[in-house]
């Protein structure tokens, strides 16, 4: 279902009180290039990459949740209660690896493990672990939150090359639109000064003045005229529709174009490219493309690997365990001395090595091998990225030199038209020679107006260039 768009779309529409004088509504192209970003479904749903490695995130984050865990244990049989087990405690993962944790037990009953006996009223304890081999540079939990923080910034970059893509696509669509537009218009007036001139010629044929074969060759000008006519009015009217299912409400519906609106380039004016301010998109396009930000993602993703692999290579599993005890009814002051005498506590500790480490010294030389493939990838990539930016700013610096150029020779076609209209008017001429200097005027005029039409494109692939999709470059 269409909706006309939103009160502030059409508000954007008419940015700076410019209207045309049949009350046309110029859709200014930057205005475009602003609902398309904020509104088209495509980008919406790219930018949903963004909120699944958000997710991602999260979930890591998880691995360093504070843990409460409580356990009851009970057996009682033939009027004897054997044992009765309870224990509560708190385990507090750190980013430095260490792991706190608080807890409480009581045990009751005829059969308990001596190792298991507690206080009357339980026993408090206060522990900590600490990683003395591998784990103490990185471990599983610190490499995954990297790892995902680094999977989030590349699902940024793939989000922004994306919607770099199809605002591309928007562009040139727009481009076309501008240039139907206007080809139309130019038409529609080549075919009213047709139609002038048949009745003119052929009031000057009635009157004696002209040959009646001046008739037919007037007729089949506006003819011909007539059927590129129908094509601009086709084509147009297919741009529309195109252009129509680019705009998006705020709500997610469809907006309807309007009769009324027309494509405008104002605020595109071509200027000239120097090479102060390539050197200043070439900054830009180094620090914020987002195929570089994607490796870079990818880079920091290996490096991280690496060094988890490096760590398990080289360096042994081992980690030691401290609990000081203290009976619950001197509370945390018990377990202050017990922390100072060293004496009530808990120990313990573990050592894992294997003998030949193939499992280890696999992993690391894969994760080596992905790593300078991954840092060859962003060298080749930055190297792209330039050459695409240089690319595009060619592109811009020689369209402005053509639509100069262009315009020129408009200029001039439009001087020999009026000079063989005036020889006809004064009889040294012919109809057809004045057709044909016509023609030529409509020529260089379609040509202007499609050179108009690729340099909406050449700005938007300089945008893409640079890996700005949400601005536009001034040259």
């Amino acid at each position: 279902m269409m909706v006309p768009l939103t009160a502030a779309l059409t508000a954007l529409f008419v940015q700076g009180g410019i209207v045309a004088p049949d009350s046309s509504r110029p859709l200014f192209f930057e205005t475009y290039y602003r609902v398309v970003l904020a509104n088209h479904p495509v980008v919406k749903q790219w930018r949903l990459l963004e909120t699944i490695a958000d997710g991602e995130v999260r979930q890591a984050r998880g691995a360093f949740d504070p843990t409460l865990t409580a356990g009851w244990n009970r057996k009682s049989f033939d009027g004897t209660r054997y044992f009765d087990y309870r224990e509560m405690g708190v385990k507090i993962p750190t980013a430095l690896g260490l792991d706190l944790k608080i807890g409480y037990e009581q045990t009751g009953g005829t059969y308990i493990a001596p190792d298991r006996r507690t206080p009357a009223g339980g026993l408090l304890s206060a522990g900590i672990s600490i990683p003395i081999g591998q784990r103490i540079v990185t471990d599983e939990r610190r490499n995954a939150l990297v790892q995902a923080r680094a999977l989030r910034d590349y699902a940024e970059g793939e989000r922004a090359s994306q919607v770099n893509k199809f605002l591309l696509a928007a562009a040139k669509i727009y481009g076309e639109w501008y240039e139907s537009f206007r080809r139309r218009a130019l038409v529609d007036e080549a075919v009213e000064l047709a139609d002038f001139r048949l009745r003119a010629v052929r009031r000057r044929v009635q009157l004696g003045d002209a040959a009646a074969i001046d008739t037919l060759e007037a007729r089949v000008e506006w003819q011909r005229r007539r059927v590129q006519q129908l094509e601009a009015t086709n084509d147009y009217r297919n741009a529309s529709a195109v252009i129509e299912g680019m705009l998006w409400s705020d709500d997610g519906t469809p907006a309807a174009l309007g009769a009324t609106a027309v494509p405008s380039l104002e605020g595109l004016d071509a200027e000239r490219v120097d090479s102060s301010r390539v050197a200043a998109w070439l900054s830009v396009a180094e620090q914020r493309h987002p195929a570089i930000r994607k490796l870079l993602a990818k880079v920091r993703h290996g490096e991280s690997e690496r060094r988890f692999a490096l760590q398990q290579r080289f360096v042994p599993a081992a980690e030691l365990t401290y609990t000081p005890l203290a009976d619950r009814t001197s509370g945390l002051s018990g377990l202050g001395d017990a922390l100072g005498a060293w004496s009530d506590a808990k120990w313990g500790g573990t050592v894992s090595l294997p003998f030949l480490a193939l499992k280890e010294r696999g992993k690391f030389a894969a994760a080596s091998g992905k790593l300078e493939q991954q840092r060859l990838e962003l060298a080749v990539m930055r190297r792209d990225v330039g050459i695409a930016v240089m690319t595009a700013s060619n592109d811009l610096a020689a369209l402005d030199a053509l639509l100069r150029l262009q315009r020129e020779t408009v200029a001039q076609a439009r001087l020999l038209r009026d000079g063989e209209q005036r020889k006809f008017d004064a009889g040294e001429s012919s109809l057809f020679l004045v057709n044909t200097r016509e023609r030529q005027v409509i020529d260089e005029e379609i040509k202007r107006i499609a050179l108009e039409g690729k340099y909406v494109s050449a700005r938007a692939a300089l945008a893409v260039a640079l890996g700005e999709p949400a601005r536009l470059p001034v040259p």
